[in-house]
């Protein structure tokens, strides 16, 4: 579980996330995520392994310690993860501001193309 722990570590910071960030794009407690990383959790359920691949926005088998970098997502995968956390945290008002912004942004690149 320690390797698990430190891949956990590993996955969260390189999208950004505190523990308590990944913690609620998760659904899980933030005490949690610390016992994962930190090694005394020794047997996570199935379900709360899916919970913390669904919220860093990877596959489950990213959580093992020999993963391979497919299964861990390219920077798009994890832009995106950072993305689907930041918008976990947000408030509706500020969630309606992340999508105009993000419409806005897409929509002129779209037209600088075409």
């Amino acid at each position: 579980m320690v390797r698990m722990g430190a891949r956990l570590r590993a996955l969260r910071e390189e999208r950004g996330l505190t523990q308590q960030g990944a913690a609620k794009a998760a659904g899980i407690t933030t005490d949690m995520i610390s016992r994962l990383e930190n090694g005394r959790y020794k047997s996570p359920g199935l379900r709360t392994l899916v919970r913390i691949a669904d919220g860093l926005g990877i596959a489950v088998s990213a959580l093992m310690p020999d993963a391979s970098p497919t299964a861990m997502g390219g920077p798009e995968v994890i832009l995106k993860a950072r993305l689907m956390a930041t918008a976990a945290r947000a408030v509706r008002e500020d969630l309606e501001l992340i999508s105009e912004f993000a419409a806005f942004v897409v929509d002129r690149r779209e037209r600088s193309r075409g």
